[in-house]
């Protein structure tokens, strides 16, 4: 038999699917689950054009909200004609940041130790915006684990600012026990450190309000609470956090010496519009199709062709991922990058020894967040051929899902416009 022909099959992997004709297959057998949609987790346009890019580290990309350079001149200015100086508004501005990195660190490590993959981290003054992969997303509220995951992410937050808050206050009493901690303004250019501590408290009090008030609980939530309302039962509230918000600004206006509040306040309610952003374009695409999103043009590979002759013929497509037949029969796939690895390393061989046998299958019909759920939980999912009528009519690859989406979106009639 020449090297990396293969005859057998993997017993655990699913049924091989027939080709009854040249451009469609039947199914085979396939285990459907029962899931709640989950939505997907594209990046916001919205919040695209009001953040700068910071870098990316350790794979995840950092963006910061355009209030942060705009409090860092407020803060200067402010210091400067008080203080005739920069350094005292500078080093609040820092101490601010220095909560939020405290916050969005601790999550992040949270996030990671979960086993959950973090795509990037939106940056505001009270707290920051995250966003998973797709896979992860689908199953943060599929499993017991998953639900467990999405609460510590979402305490691990406010118990680094509790902990930080009293180490700052352990150090502050070994180096000035006179020093009153207390008193009022808690956040002002007169005192710096007591602002640290009150910033890292004031962060992680925020960070605990209740869920209908804090939309970072609404981000990690990937079920809709209620598929079968209407459209018009779904139309937002004035909501807790939105009041809060709003008492914060009244009180900062009322009480001279909380005039940091109106500051908070304003802030919170920048959070709210752009979690509820996020969360409503994530349920938007709860009624994307399969058939909206599907590539219906692609290459076929033959499991008899060698990966030479394979690349050469996938060089003129626009997928990575193809299709592999052996005859009439679906048996596997296998990517342009597998293609070239294995010829650079092993040398010319038969495609069939180093195609992916694992294949999930799906119906045109069938909601997209409900496929991306099931393959995430079977851990497959990078190719997913389309099947209808016995036929296969058509491929999904996470390389095109997101430009497919946002299209979809566009051509989709826009929403009314919802009161808040």
């Amino acid at each position: 038999m020449p090297f990396g022909a293969c005859s057998a099959r993997d017993r655990y992997s699913p049924a091989i699917t027939r080709i009854v004709s040249s451009d469609g297959i039947s199914s085979g057998s396939e285990e459907h689950c029962n899931l709640s949609a989950a939505p997907l987790a594209p990046y916001n346009t919205q919040m695209l054009r009001s953040s700068l890019p910071i870098g990316t580290f350790f794979g995840v990309e950092v963006r910061v909200h355009l209030s942060f350079p705009l409090l860092l001149v407020l803060a200067l200015s402010l210091s400067a004609y008080f203080t005739q100086g920069l350094g005292r508004g500078f080093a609040l501005w820092l101490a601010l940041c220095f909560a939020v990195l405290v916050r969005e660190a601790a999550r992040a490590i949270a996030a990671a130790y979960a086993g959950l993959h973090l795509r990037a981290i939106y940056l505001l003054p009270v707290g920051g915006v995250m966003a998973f992969s797709s896979s992860d997303g689908a199953s943060l509220h599929a499993t017991g684990s998953g639900r467990r995951n999405t609460r510590w992410v979402t305490l691990s937050g406010p118990i680094a600012n509790f902990a930080t808050g009293l180490f700052i206050l352990a150090f502050s009493l070994s180096i000035a026990p006179q020093a009153s901690l207390l008193a009022q303004p808690w956040i002002s250019l007169g005192h710096i450190l007591r602002s640290m501590l009150w910033t890292q408290i004031l962060l992680g009090g925020i960070s605990l309000l209740p869920a209908s008030a804090m939309p970072t609980r609404q981000l990690l939530r990937t079920a809709p609470q209620n598929a079968g309302k209407s459209a018009a039962s779904r139309k937002p509230m004035l909501s807790f956090g939105t009041g809060m918000a709003i008492a914060m600004i009244l009180a900062g206006v009322l009480i001279p010496y909380l005039y940091w509040l109106v500051a908070l306040g304003v802030f919170l309610l920048l959070y709210l519009q752009v979690t509820k952003t996020q969360t409503k374009a994530g349920a938007d695409a709860d009624t994307i199709l399969v058939r909206e999103v599907m590539l219906t043009e692609y290459t076929l590979l033959s499991s008899s062709e060698t990966l030479r002759d394979a690349l050469d013929r996938t060089i003129h497509s626009l997928h990575d991922i193809f299709p592999v037949v052996r005859g009439e029969r679906l048996v596997g796939s296998i990517t342009r990058q597998t293609i070239a690895e294995r010829l650079l390393s092993g040398g010319d061989s038969y495609l069939q020894g180093a195609m992916t046998r694992k294949v999930p299958l799906a119906a045109p019909d069938e909601k997209l967040v409900d496929v991306l759920r099931r393959v995430s939980l079977q851990g497959t999912g990078e190719f997913i051929p389309v099947i209808e009528d016995d036929r296969m009519i058509g491929i999904l690859s996470h390389q095109s899902l997101g430009r497919a989406v946002q299209q979809v979106k566009l051509l989709r009639p826009a929403p009314s416009q919802q009161s808040y």
